[in-house]
């Protein structure tokens, strides 16, 4: 299953890369994770391990950076769920300028008919509904974050 989304967001390309690759805050706009945390630095190879949200449960996804280009481009590629209740695949990251700001897209590439408890009609309802969620919540945090820095809060 392929998804793809974008956002237009009012503030620089690498004010953007930072809030939206910053393991410590991912939680706080990514409303499909709960933990994010990156096993050693930021790059091509690194292992990530994302807690998700699915309800009440914390299923642990097992990931890696295949690549991982500041400001532009981030691809991780989830190798494994347990308890398999969200899809493997992968996920891309791409900011681009444009007047104004910054437009972020994301795509997904999730393995279909993966677990019996996650048909493929409750996991696209499910992407699109929190990804579109989840980057209304980065531009929001952006922006916050922005003015707190420019000292106008």
């Amino acid at each position: 299953m392929k998804f793809e989304f974008s956002i237009d967001i009012p503030a620089p390309r690498d004010f953007v890369w930072m809030v939206a690759q910053d393991p410590l805050v991912r939680h706080k706009w990514d409303v499909r994770i709960s933990k994010y945390i990156v096993h050693g630095a930021q790059e091509i190879g690194a292992e990530v391990t994302i807690y998700f949200k699915v309800l009440f449960l914390r299923p642990r996804g097992k990931a890696k950076f295949l690549k991982f280009q500041p400001p532009t481009q981030s691809i991780l590629k989830i190798e494994s769920v347990s308890p398999p209740l969200v899809p493997t695949g992968g996920g891309t990251w791409i900011m681009e300028d444009i007047p104004g700001g910054t437009r972020m897209f994301t795509r997904f590439l999730l393995d279909s008919h993966q677990s019996k408890y996650s048909p493929d009609w409750l996991i696209k309802f499910v992407v699109k509904r929190d990804t579109t969620r989840s980057l209304k919540n980065l531009k929001k945090l952006v922006l916050e974050l922005s003015e707190y820095e420019n000292g106008e809060k």
